[in-house]
């Protein structure tokens, strides 16, 4: 990029010079007024020019637009049909976690709370019969940590001495 700033400068520079010299030499031999001709015919050529292009750009826009037009209609077509695939799989997704729901609901309530229910009965009565029988003395397991708390930190001021 720098050389090319650097090259638009030296051309300005260049041009700016020859410009003068132009000038002054057709001032010279009194010729401004056919140098004044010519400049103005160059710049017509120039404007004619200029136009042209604009044209020739506005007509490659034109194309531009109605390619990008057929383009957009069927991506657009597929992304409406995408959606309608999102719905309904997102309504799939719904029904199918309000059914899983359902039957946890159900295992838990008919399978699992009655297991559940006998379980803690047996462990239940396994405590009564050893507390009845005198094999057994009731301890929670509040108490059972406790103890081993207790245990741990002598251990640890007994190790500590």
């Amino acid at each position: 990029m720098q050389n090319v700033k650097k090259f638009a400068i030296i051309v300005g520079i260049v041009l700016g010079v020859i410009i003068i010299v132009g000038i002054t030499l057709a001032a010279i031999f009194h010729v401004l007024l056919d140098l004044l001709y010519i400049i103005l015919a160059i710049l017509a050529l120039l404007l004619i020019g200029a136009v042209l292009f604009q044209v020739y750009s506005i007509l490659m826009l034109i194309n531009t637009i109605k390619t990008v037009r057929s383009e957009v209609q069927p991506l657009v077509a597929s992304v409406q049909e995408t959606m309608g695939v999102v719905k309904d799989t997102a309504k799939t997704a719904g029904h199918t976690v309000s059914t899983i729901g359902n039957t946890a609901q159900l295992t838990q309530e008919f399978a699992m709370g009655p297991a559940v229910r006998a379980v803690a009965a047996v462990v239940a009565g396994q405590g009564m019969l050893r507390v009845f029988l005198g094999k057994g003395r009731v301890r929670s397991q509040a108490e059972a940590r406790r103890k081993q708390q207790l245990e741990a930190m002598q251990a640890a001021v007994g190790g500590g001495e």
